[in-house]
């Protein structure tokens, strides 16, 4: 049997408990250690972190101030350029209003010294510079009116000279112009009657009158109407009679659709809302009036209308720049009455009329 010493030996024994003390966090330096540890820890997180948004506003601020710098220098630029363009346009306004101010002067001094081609010349030359200036229509319509009156015989006036001198006799003479007015020969009456005036002026000078006037009117009648269409030589003609005695209504009346279609057509290609004035109510009274290139009122109109509807489009658009689309939308309108729109000018004005109806002008 083993020996009670060998058992203990043996068997292991449990470890020796020693009593428990308090403890306090002050007790070891190893706990205080880590408490430390922790503030000086935190305490520097808190002094690092604090201070880092100032600065980061600071940097906003100062990129602000860049880009409203800039901003500021561009649109002073924009507006420096702005200003350039309009003070030279304005510039360019100026000079074209006084030279047309000084052909207009120039022109009525030629016009009344008797200078009517001259004048009629500068007058059309103002309605490229200034076609609204006062009192141009007037005047050129009277520059029209001088130049026929004064201008030299048309061709046929004195077409058919014989070779040797008419060697008829007063009586023959006036018989035969008798002859040719019953006949309504106007151009062998006038020649007839030139014939007689020259060769006997003393002869019936009361009754030549009386046929020179009928002959001037009537063939001056006859040339503005179709289908011949010498607008300027039925003036001339006209003009000459007016010189012996009042025209009548009609001949009057025919005078001035010669004269309005004249003056229409010294607007073409220059300001064509005036030449829409002019040819649109000849439409009315002589749709078919012509002039020597058989260029018919109905035909001018037309054109002048789709040039003119053309041009509104444009005033239009450049109406919506500045947000006005009530009045872009009104010339779109007016545009549309005077020719028919294309699909894209169209869609335009579809687009404006309802921008006015929503926004209104501004």
């Amino acid at each position: 049997m083993p020996d009670v010493e060998d058992i203990e030996q043996t068997v292991p024994s449990s470890p020796k408990r020693t009593p428990k003390q308090k403890q306090t966090p002050q007790a070891t330096p190893e706990a205080a250690a880590p408490i430390e540890t922790a503030e000086t820890q935190q305490v520097p997180v808190a002094v690092e972190t604090a201070p880092a948004k100032p600065p980061r506003r600071g940097r906003r601020w100062v990129f602000g101030l860049i880009v409203g710098f800039i901003a500021v220098v561009g649109l002073a630029a924009l507006g420096g350029a702005q200003a350039g363009i309009n003070s030279r346009t304005n510039a360019e306004n100026m000079t074209r209003a006084i030279e047309a101010e000084t052909q207009f002067q120039l022109a009525q001094g030629d016009l009344q010294a008797g200078r009517c081609d001259l004048a009629r010349q500068r007058f059309e030359y103002v309605t490229e510079l200034n076609p609204s200036h006062p009192g141009l229509v007037a005047a050129l319509s009277q520059a029209v009116l001088c130049t026929t009156g004064t201008a030299t015989p048309m061709p046929g006036e004195a077409d058919g000279p014989t070779p040797t001198p008419d060697l008829r006799g007063q009586d023959q003479a006036y018989n035969d112009a008798r002859a040719l007015l019953a006949a309504k020969n106007w151009d062998q009456l006038l020649l007839t009657l030139d014939t007689l005036r020259t060769n006997f002026p003393d002869f019936h000078p009361i009754e030549v009158d009386g046929m020179y006037f009928a002959g001037l009117r009537n063939r001056g009648v006859m040339r503005i109407l179709p289908p011949v269409g010498d607008l300027e030589g039925g003036i001339y003609d006209l003009n000459r009679a007016a010189q012996i005695g009042p025209l009548d209504t009609e001949a009057t009346m025919y005078r001035q659709w010669a004269v309005n279609y004249i003056i229409g057509q010294s607007f073409w290609e220059v300001d064509w809302e005036q030449a829409v004035n002019y040819f649109q109510p000849l439409v009315a009274a002589a749709p078919n009036l012509h002039d020597i290139n058989f260029f018919t009122v109905q035909e001018r109109l037309a054109t002048a209308s789709a040039f003119y509807s053309l041009d509104l489009v444009d005033r239009a658009e450049r109406l919506t720049r500045d947000d006005q689309w009530c009045s872009a939308d009104e010339l779109m309108r007016q545009a549309a009455a005077l020719a028919p729109l294309s699909p894209e000018h169209q869609a335009m004005a579809d687009s404006y009329a309802a921008t006015c109806l929503e926004r209104g002008n501004g």
